[in-house]
């Protein structure tokens, strides 16, 4: 973790110190290597949350795009169940970095406890996703000239697309910093996939933006991505791929 109670107040990892978790309670360790990145760890080496996963560089790069206070911001459900959210904004976006491999029902449990979820994966950790992910969606259309950084893409392709494309939480993909992310929107599925591209800068700052009414910010994106789909679903080409795909089931 990045933060832990020192004194009652939150702080970075220092060498030396020694905190108190905030979620937990337990006693933590500063610890302030080298070669990973400086955190805090429980004492006895448990995890007060199993959702937790060990940071990298590139986890801590985007977690330090948003002010501190945003951060591990923990999350409680009705039932009493609690998380550690990596970032939640104004707006009550929460935002998870996935750097490593997530199970399939983790993500599901994950999406249904935060519900307004963001999932921004490091689509650097295999080099070998990229070219997949640009084959999936090359046979992808804009009907609309006035967006030619959104597409329909009909049965994509590649592990990103097939393991993130049914998420009911947005997912963008971070294939470094040379290239746009990759917004793939919630109800796309193995039969078309709805992805638009979108610079670093304009999600961060729409995600700092307070949201008036869905004017602005994320939500304004998100009405403006829905509008784009709405034109495509008006397509009669999709029923026809419909019966496309229970063709090739049958």
């Amino acid at each position: 973790m990045k933060f832990s109670l020192v004194n009652g107040q939150r702080q970075e990892a220092q060498p030396k110190l020694t905190g108190i978790c905030p979620a937990c309670g337990a006693f933590m360790t500063a610890r302030c290597g080298r070669i990973r990145v400086h955190h805090w760890a429980h004492t006895n080496q448990g995890r007060c949350d199993p959702w937790w996963e060990t940071e990298s560089e590139w986890h801590r790069g985007w977690k330090n795009q948003f002010p501190a206070e945003w951060q591990e911001f923990i999350q409680r459900g009705d039932t009493g169940e609690k998380h550690i959210a990596d970032v939640k904004t104004k707006n009550c976006w929460v935002i998870e970095f996935q750097h490593s491999a997530i199970d399939f029902d983790e993500r599901i449990s994950r999406e249904r406890f935060y519900q307004k979820l963001i999932w921004i994966v490091d689509g650097t950790k295999h080099k070998g996703d990229i070219e997949p992910f640009k084959k999936g969606f090359i046979y992808g259309q804009s009907p609309d000239p006035l967006s030619p950084n959104k597409y329909r893409t009909f049965f994509p392709k590649g592990n990103l697309l097939k393991n993130w494309s049914e998420s009911s939480g947005h997912v963008f993909f971070d294939f470094g910093e040379e290239h746009p992310l990759w917004w793939i929107y919630p109800g796309s599925n193995e039969t078309y996939a709805y992805i638009q591209s979108i610079t670093r800068d304009q999600l961060i700052q729409s995600l700092q933006e307070q949201s008036v009414s869905g004017k602005n910010g994320f939500d304004a994106l998100i009405h403006d991505f829905e509008s784009f789909i709405k034109r495509c679903e008006a397509d009669p080409e999709l029923p026809r791929l419909q019966r496309l795909k229970d063709i090739q089931k049958g």
